[in-house]
């Protein structure tokens, strides 16, 4: 047996460092503990595999590791004392660290507190900060690579493959795929040009596997994971770790954003961001833990403002002083504090005016004023003051609250009820695959109903005539767009979380400040705002409002259904929407805000929904082109028999070409051996196709997707394929809102929402009727 050269090393002497025992040994050499003997120090000496020494490519990444820790002097970056090449092996001694690396402390605790984890991760970002400052990207941020010394300090090791940046460009240019699969950024998997965001990607990664124990992404082989990284959306931490703070969920999928310009910028911005948010944390359990948020920025101190005591006495002090400066007088002096009677006619001529002095000239009574000289009439109610009846709560206002009200939460009660069990009843017929549009009306065109679904739905259509024919009741008037959103919602809620208990709102609490809950503000700003779209004759009021809501729908509709993936921008198509949804956006909002003799109600409705989906269509393009490219590449290589029908047509292969046989054949003829064949051998057989031309490509999860989309493609054409692709991307936002709802609660928060301001909706209008 021969022996190992590495071990060979242990007692010899290599720059001044006698080696002690080897601490570790990876694919491009060894470290070994040693003693440098001329400043009697344990040292840490990492040496080339003498197999690679050779490798020009291999000593430049070595030696890389040493240049780039060789600029850096930070508490939180091992350091380097000497590098070269002696007895024919490179070395690079470092300073030694006694303890253990996070992945090993991980291994031996299964959970960490979570404030270690946060103290060794600010650590880590302030020794990344320093490397940044440099111009150095580590490019291989892990568990394995932090180092933690008996007192619990972190420090980044295994600067390997770290790269200098660019300074004009301000990123470097990699060929070379370099990093670990679990923890790399999507665009260094790519290959493209990175900056030191790509090192804060693996950040959020590590903090995600040690707060959770678990991979952000697992696969069957590393290509699986890194296309995982490039492609699945975010994983949510706080599924796996229910204790874990919402910042900090939110922090770790900020930092894992797809697209570098969405993450934290720097990594001193994480840092400060981390101390921030703790630290409002920790107010908050001084406070008592009551929940609320308070800033802790960087501007200054907090200010308590110490509000002025007997505020009625001073309203009533001011009240008289202005009361006493009014009183009539003769002296022209004071003639602007004097109301003008005769201010509806200042063009009229200065002879016909009264002289200031005269005594008719005092602080006018209601009765005294005529209907021609003020804008409200003074009419016969003067003697009863007007805000007792508008604002008094009467007994009319209270008779019609005590009536109408009760009435409005039943009614708004059965139609969430009635329509979350017709969904419940309805979601036996839910295909995973199947875009939104298809889920909700596949039910009514089922072959077979379930049982009392006929029952039901019947029951929902009387209900829905019954929101119809209570427009007529005024206090209503202004609530049926709002029923109908309760029922389309309720609908949904028993549709796809059929085994969540009705109205349960258990875990609401922790998701309010959540993006899984965008969705849910969407729907309800959306609804709010149709309403106000929907009132005639508005005030400024109900103008600006209705105006500031349809933009806030329109940003929540982005931030909704925001994906990792990003936006399709180089298909004209989509440019074409996004810029029409623009424009559609700005005409709503100006007929909304604009004041005219009849206000339009169906014009702003129509844009403000049109604005919606194109924004939402165009956060989406991006899944959806990327699906469309893979299919292209699939149908054109996936040969599916043709029938005696197709062969008939060949003067049409012969014109167009066989290339493009297929294409025109499904197009045209909708007839091969897909088309009769049942669905479960029809699947096995374009599994066993996908297998062949892509292999290893799709999971588990994404080829049943595939695979239903190219059996629309060979038993329905082209256009139908795009069709169920789009509306796939077009609903994926909500399906995965679908998903988290099985445990945040997120479609009856929405419900809670709708029917409390629902019933707000309705005492307003009873409040405010003209009848009053």
């Amino acid at each position: 047996m021969t022996e190992n050269p590495s071990s060979s090393l242990v007692g010899k002497e290599i720059s001044g460092c006698e080696i002690l025992n080897k601490v570790a040994e990876g694919g491009m050499g060894a470290v070994y503990k040693a003693r440098h003997k001329a400043l009697n120090r344990i040292v840490c000496v990492k040496i080339l595999s003498p197999a690679l020494a050779n490798d020009k490519k291999a000593v430049e990444l070595f030696l890389t590791e040493a240049r780039a820790i060789a600029e850096l002097d930070h508490p939180n970056i091992v350091n380097v004392y000497n590098v070269g090449k002696e007895k024919g092996y490179y070395f690079i001694v470092m300073s030694f660290i006694e303890g253990q690396t996070l992945s090993m402390l991980l291994k031996r605790n299964k959970v960490l507190p979570i404030g270690l984890v946060l103290d060794l991760f600010e650590g880590v970002l302030l020794g990344l900060d320093a490397a940044h400052a440099k111009g150095i990207i580590h490019r291989d941020i892990k568990p394995s690579n932090i180092l933690i010394n008996p007192q619990g300090q972190p420090k980044l090791v295994d600067f390997g493959i770290a790269k200098k940046v660019d300074k004009e460009k301000g990123s470097t240019k990699t060929t070379e795929l370099a990093g670990t699969a679990y923890f790399i950024a999507p665009e260094q998997a790519l290959g493209k040009d990175l900056d030191t965001r790509a090192d804060l990607y693996s950040v959020g990664a590590s903090l995600y596997y040690v707060l959770t124990g678990q991979f952000p992404y697992n696969g069957k082989n590393t290509i699986d994971i890194i296309q995982k990284h490039i492609n699945d959306p975010v994983p949510d931490p706080a599924k796996l770790r229910p204790d874990m703070p919402g910042w900090l969920s939110l922090a770790v999928q900020k930092l894992m954003s797809k697209n570098p310009d969405d993450r934290f910028q720097t990594a001193k911005e994480t840092y400060l961001y981390f101390k921030k948010m703790r630290a409002e944390d920790q107010l908050r359990v001084r406070m008592g833990n009551s929940g609320r948020a308070i800033d802790l920025g960087e501007e200054g101190p907090l200010r308590i403002v110490k509000e002025e005591k007997r505020t009625t006495e001073t309203i009533r002090r001011q009240r008289a002083e202005q009361a006493a400066v009014r009183k009539p007088t003769t002296s022209s002096a004071h003639l602007p504090l004097i109301p003008q009677v005769d201010a509806s006619a200042p063009n009229e001529p200065a002879e016909k005016r009264k002289p200031a002095s005269q005594p008719t000239i005092r602080m006018m009574e209601a009765k005294d004023v005529k209907p021609v000289d003020v804008f409200v009439p003074a009419a016969k109610k003067a003697d009863k003051p007007i805000l007792t009846d508008k604002f008094g709560l009467g007994a009319r206002v209270l008779a019609k609250m005590a009536i109408f009200l009760p009435l409005f939460m039943v009614l708004a009660g059965a139609v969430m009820y009635v329509f979350y069990l017709l969904g419940k009843i309805c979601s036996v017929h839910i295909d995973e695959q199947a875009g939104l549009v298809s889920n909700l009306i596949m039910p009514f065109f089922a072959s077979t109903y379930e049982p009392n679904q006929l029952l039901m739905t019947g029951i929902a259509l009387g209900l829905l005539v019954v929101v119809f024919a209570s427009s007529s009741i005024r206090a209503f008037s202004r609530s049926t767009t709002l029923l109908l959103v309760l029922a389309l919602v309720s609908y949904m809620a028993g549709l796809f979380t059929p085994q969540v208990p009705f109205m349960e709102l258990a875990n609401v609490s922790q998701f309010i400040f959540t993006p899984e809950y965008y969705l849910c503000y969407l729907v309800f700003v959306a609804a709010w705002a149709v309403s106000l779209c929907w009132t005639i004759n508005r005030s400024l009021g109900q103008r600006i409002l209705a105006a500031s809501l349809s933009v806030l729908a329109i940003v929540l509709a982005y931030l909704s259904s925001h994906l990792s993936i990003a936006p399709d921008t180089q298909s004209l198509v989509v440019k074409i929407v996004f810029y029409a949804g623009l424009f559609c956006a700005v005409l709503c909002v100006y007929h909304l805000a604009a004041r005219s003799e009849k206000d339009r109600i169906l014009l702003p409705c129509f844009l403000l929904l049109f604005a919606g989906a194109a924004i939402w269509a165009y956060s989406v393009s991006g899944l959806a082109g990327n699906i469309n490219k893979s299919l292209d590449v699939l149908t054109a290589n996936i040969v599916v028999k043709e029938t005696d029908v197709v062969k008939s047509n060949q003067k049409v292969e012969d014109l167009v070409g066989i290339d493009t046989r297929r294409q025109v054949f499904a197009s045209l003829n909708k007839t091969n051996e897909l088309t009769n064949m049942p669905d479960d051998q029809a699947y096995e057989f374009l599994s066993k196709k996908i297998n062949q031309e892509a292999p290893n490509v799709f999971d588990e999860n994404t080829k049943p997707l595939f695979i239903y989309f190219l059996l629309n493609y060979y038993r329905g054409g082209e256009s139908k394929m795009k069709f169920t692709v789009w509306d796939y991307a077009m609903s994926f936002p909500v399906k995965n809102f679908n998903v988290n709802a099985q445990h945040n609660n997120a479609y009856f928060f929405l419900l809670a929402m709708l029917y409390v301001f629902g019933i707000i909706s309705c005492a307003g209008t009873i409040f405010f009727s003209e009848e009053l």
